[in-house]
């Protein structure tokens, strides 16, 4: 992190542990973040990891404000708990899209990917988009692989099933009652790498749908305090620790995709055109 971007944050809150110190209009921040996603944000006996649960022990070692422990989060609940009130940052592979943006503001992103396809063992006629004609192909809901997945209905034949949560559809994929799982490959390279001995993997080179960019949501209201966060991440981004952090939790990612420093890092630019703002700029 920058000394300038240290600077900006600690000028919010001088100590935690000072009364009456305010992040984001509370004295106490309550992050929530994914508890299923291997690699991204997932919990196991109390213990969490992931790239998303990195981002935030580094934002609470650098923010000088109380956080509360991390409260869990499905992916249709992310905007509904920013607008309720019931977290006031969500940390969950949340892809900042136009609609979001409405209700929402964003500081991001801090890893960029693309939708791609899961498969087992069995999978490997599955090579191309072509193949995937007929197909029955799993993700949950609240996602916007759905409406990636609706798109491909209509061109290429796909049968989508919208379940409820990703454990739903790994299930559904290990029990031969789909072909494939779809969602962003980030993601599907932490199920691979979890489930290995399933034989999961995700398919080589083959990606639908837009590029999907992973923002920290928060409620509109807070554009001083969201500016901070954006130049803070911008910091982190631009560091080796992103690179680590990105490698310790994703490591099947970093194997498969020789290039992938390129192609899921953001730049300062991106972060900058997608944060703190009522949408996108050009």
């Amino acid at each position: 992190m920058t000394a300038a971007a240290a600077l900006a944050l600690t000028a919010t809150a001088c100590s935690g542990q000072d009364a009456g110190t305010e992040f984001l209009g509370v004295e106490r921040v309550t992050v929530a973040m994914h508890n299923d996603l291997p690699g991204l944000g997932y919990s196991s006996n109390y213990d969490r990891s992931g790239l998303d649960y990195l981002l935030y022990r580094h934002l609470t070692d650098h923010l000088d404000v109380a956080f509360s422990e991390p409260a869990d989060v499905s992916s249709q609940d992310r905007v509904v708990q920013l607008e309720g009130r019931a977290a006031d940052l969500i940390i969950a592979s949340f892809s900042i899209t136009p609609d979001r943006m409405e209700k929402i503001d964003f500081v991001g992103p801090y890893l960029t990917t693309r939708q791609g396809f899961l498969v087992d063992a069995d999978g490997s006629d599955i090579r191309e988009k072509t193949d995937l004609r007929g197909q029955h192909i799993c993700t949950w809901e609240g996602t916007t692989s759905q409406d990636a997945l609706d798109d491909l209905k209509e061109t290429t034949g796909v049968e989508p099933h919208v379940l409820d949560d990703a454990s739903d559809c790994i299930e559904a994929l290990r029990e031969d009652r789909v072909d494939a799982m779809s969602t962003d490959q980030a993601i599907l390279y932490g199920f691979a790498r979890h489930h290995a001995k399933d034989g999961l993997r995700v398919v080589p080179g083959l990606t639908i749908g837009a590029p999907q960019h992973y923002g920290i949501g928060l409620r509109k209201g807070h554009r001083e305090d969201c500016r901070r966060l954006t130049e803070w991440l911008k910091g982190y981004v631009g560091s080796s620790t992103w690179i680590k952090d990105v490698e310790v939790s994703l490591p099947k990612l970093v194997d498969e995709d020789p290039g992938w420093i390129s192609t899921h890092k953001p730049n300062g630019a991106a972060i900058d055109a997608r944060s703190c703002r009522d949408e996108a700029s050009p």
